[in-house]
């Protein structure tokens, strides 16, 4: 969706009067909470970033229905201007997945990219703790608004951003250009973080990960802070803020209000990475567990240390009979597997596994050791990364639960 001058001609003093009543907003909500991003904020106009966006006109269907909002089109005008200047979240790209045979094939658009809702951007900066001469890298610049408010508050100089696709990067750079910001864009994947324009004192990424790339770590200052959202097979997310000691560890906590962002990609091509593929075996030992396998997707504590602790596994619901039972089955890249059946038989749920791990058995000795620690949110859990590992610890508590680089 490009743009064109047209699009973008909003008078000012409407664009100002819609950020200070946002502004005011995010206040109360305690999203914004000083001068200098309440200045920052109120100094840069979104719809410049958000000459368009993509509504789903039937949220769950599939294929989904997406409709163009478009600010340049007379009878959008006052949909889009409404949508620009409040706090949520606007689609901005789409890329093509396939879809299976029973939807019909094709492909299904998957959202690739969004302009977050102000009051989460705003409150993970104001967390982020910035001073007036730091150096930030973003992680995902989307649209290059999250690039505008580290440019307005800290000048451009100070701020680098990468995103994985080079077309929002262009994109991005001629909104910010019109603005009169002209930070250093990248594009490349951003895992790998930008080492000629590190050290950084400051992280953020606007995307998700399964786990702290450690280039991260390497190109942040010691004192240094990294922020961002931590999601893995199970879609369970929280928001890390690390700091970065001497020593090249980052060790923080996940902050009480969580978040929820777009994978990170390594192919800009693709709407996510290859997932793993679940091929099950013709044979596999059998047991059974008091554990209820639904726990893993009813409790959000407890499956967001699970799916820590099997980052590489991917999780699905199936059909394990003609009756409609469900069962979790879990699989990881090296060949191990796990079906649990839903349905108890006498309080006891039927286990099956194979491969080189027991990957049921390794979510009930992290289920044994969270509930020995006393069952704790994730607001208690501490992460520490160093460059051969990262692992989960309770504050408090002797036990700690291994999450391994995988």
């Amino acid at each position: 969706m490009s743009c064109t001058d047209d699009m973008l001609a909003v008078d000012d003093g409407e664009a100002w009067r819609r950020l200070e009543a946002l502004a005011d907003q995010l206040t109360r909500q305690g999203d914004l909470r000083t001068v200098s991003w309440r200045r920052a904020f109120t100094r840069v106009r979104r719809h410049v970033f958000l000459p368009s966006y993509l509504h789903d006109e039937e949220p769950g269907s599939i294929p989904a229905r997406w409709r163009v909002v478009n600010g340049a089109n007379l009878e959008d005008r006052d949909e889009w201007i409404n949508a620009v200047y409040s706090d949520r979240t606007l689609i901005t790209d789409l890329k093509g997945q396939p879809l299976p045979a029973e939807h019909g094939g094709g492909t299904h658009p998957i959202v690739t990219s969004s302009s977050t809702l102000p009051g989460l951007m705003l409150r993970m900066l104001e967390d982020l703790d910035i001073g007036d001469d730091m150096r930030v890298l973003e992680i995902g610049t989307g649209t290059g608004y999250n690039a505008a408010l580290l440019s307005e508050r800290l000048g451009d100089r100070q701020v680098t951003s990468i995103d994985i696709d080079p077309d929002l990067i262009a994109s991005a750079s001629r909104h910010l250009a019109i603005q009169g910001y002209h930070p250093h864009l990248v594009a490349g994947d951003g895992r790998a973080g930008v080492p000629d324009r590190a050290p950084h004192d400051r992280v953020i990424a606007t995307c998700s990960v399964d786990r702290i790339p450690y280039a991260w770590v390497e190109q942040t200052q010691p004192g240094g802070k990294i922020m961002t959202n931590l999601q893995g097979p199970l879609m369970y997310h929280a928001l890390a803020l690390l700091t970065v000691t001497d020593h090249g560890t980052a060790t923080g906590t996940f902050l009480p209000k969580g978040a929820s962002f777009m994978r990170a990609r390594h192919d800009p091509n693709l709407p996510f990475d290859h997932a793993v593929q679940i091929a099950r075996p013709v044979d596999g030992d059998t047991s059974d567990t008091r554990r209820d396998p639904a726990s893993l997707h009813h409790n959000t504590a407890w499956g967001f240390i699970a799916q820590a602790c099997l980052s590489d596994a991917a999780f699905r619901l199936v059909i394990v009979d003609d009756e409609g039972n469900l069962g979790t089955e879990i699989a990881t890249p090296d060949g191990s597997w796990a079906m649990v059946w839903h349905t108890p038989d006498n309080g006891r749920y039927h286990v099956s596994q194979a491969g080189p791990r027991r990957l049921w058995d390794i979510l009930e000795t992290t289920h044994q050791s969270w509930t020995d620690t006393g069952q704790p949110g994730w607001d208690r859990c501490r992460l520490t990364v160093t460059r051969d590992q990262q692992r989960i610890s309770i504050d408090g508590a002797d036990n700690q639960l291994d999450w391994p680089m995988s």
